[in-house]
């Protein structure tokens, strides 16, 4: 464990003056500009399915876990967006901000641990995701009741195991350095084995692991349904299979950075980033394009009808 005048000192730093002010802000600008709307394909998912269409889609139970999926990316999402990558890459707010967090802060570790803690619950929901799948073909008669008895559980499960990743980082002492122009959060390892980046791959890892082997049972039993069952199925593994394509590219992302920091630690820590927001901008855009039920109702939203195909006015 850590020494505890090592959690309490002052840690201070010095922000990175060598960086160019308008090409930072161009990067970050770059980056909003796609983040954006990442955000609003998540928040008209969220609003079709638990609000303007919730009766249609509150017995679905791939719904029910991928809403999950879909708020964490939303909220990882839009913390990227207003706090992470604003103090990465628009170096003048980092001469403003950074001392405020030269001291122990309840504020920094909280704004370090909500990404980590959602990041890990999406590798929680792709399990469960790539399983719902599976129980939905091999028990195409049972599949409803079973996941309408097991689908509380399995979303409180989904809440509770992140905390298996983020347990160290809430015992040890975050704290802010310079990264680019401006800075970013690490932290004091109060456990030194319990490594956040290594902790967070097993989970990953676990998630393809699993997701590997129930979709080729998922691929073998689809082959032997009637034909009458193989659309819905299909459609389901088909974006299923492209969220774990996307799994496969943080994973390396996350193999990096877990053991390859020595490399270049600002790079591998964008390349991270990255990572994410491929699969978190990805998930939304296959699942509209692959669901046309989904797509028409959030087109419907869009053009202020309701469930009942009314016009909002």
């Amino acid at each position: 464990m850590s020494n505890l005048s090592n959690l309490n000192a002052p840690i201070e730093m010095e922000c990175d003056l060598s960086y160019d002010n308008s090409w930072e802000i161009i990067k970050y600008s770059l980056q909003f500009a796609y983040l954006i709307p990442g955000i609003l394909m998540h928040f008209g998912i969220l609003r079709t399915v638990l609000w303007k269409y919730w009766s249609i889609y509150r017995d679905n139970s791939f719904f029910m876990i991928y809403t999950v999926d879909s708020m964490a990316s939303l909220i990882i999402l839009t913390h990227d967006t207003l706090i992470n990558r604003p103090v990465l890459f628009i170096p003048p707010l980092c001469p403003i901000l950074s001392p405020f967090f030269f001291e122990p802060s309840i504020l920094l570790k909280t704004l370090f641990i909500i990404p980590n803690y959602f990041r890990a619950i999406k590798s929680v929901t792709q399990i469960l995701m790539s399983i719902n799948c599976m129980t939905c073909v091999i028990f195409p008669m049972d599949y409803i009741r079973i996941w309408k008895k097991y689908l509380k559980f399995a979303i409180i499960i989904t809440l509770l195991s992140p905390f298996l990743v983020v347990w160290n980082l809430i015992l040890s002492r975050v704290y802010v350095m310079a990264t680019f122009g401006g800075f970013s959060c690490n932290y004091i390892k109060y456990v030194k084995w319990a490594s956040l980046s290594q902790l967070l791959l097993i989970f990953i890892i676990l998630a393809i692991f699993i997701t590997i082997i129930s979709t080729v049972i998922t691929l073998i039993y689809l082959f032997a349904l009637p034909m009458r069952l193989k659309a819905a199925e299909k459609t389901l593994c088909f974006l299923n299979l492209t969220i774990s394509a996307s799994f496969l590219f943080v994973a390396g992302g996350q193999s990096l950075f877990a053991f390859f920091q020595f490399v270049d630690s600002s790079t591998i820590y964008v390349l991270q980033y990255f990572a994410y927001d491929f699969l978190n901008l990805s998930s939304p855009i296959v699942m509209v394009l692959i669901n046309p039920q989904l797509r028409g109702h959030i087109l419907k939203g869009i053009n202020g009808e309701n469930e009942n195909g009314n016009r909002n006015f």
